[in-house]
């Protein structure tokens, strides 16, 4: 069974702030920039192939300031 991470843990291994994570999780899922997460309780856990996933899948998502840009100008 995989090691769950918790949010700590996910920040560390990401190399990010733990505020990035909480965005992620509070993100609608459907959204690219959602992090699939475990709840327990109050507390999230994720393994380390979804936290690759969410990496790749960010990674390859134009900033947001570029999506409103394109918006407009169509």
């Amino acid at each position: 069974m995989p090691k769950l991470m918790t949010v700590d843990e996910a920040a560390k291994y990401l190399g990010i702030p733990v505020h990035h994570i909480y965005q992620a999780v509070r993100a609608k899922p459907g959204n690219p920039f959602h992090l699939r997460h475990v709840r327990l309780g109050k507390r999230f856990y994720f393994q380390a192939e979804w936290l690759d996933e969410w990496t790749e899948r960010v990674a390859s998502e134009p900033p947001a300031s570029v999506l409103r840009l394109e918006r407009r100008a169509e």
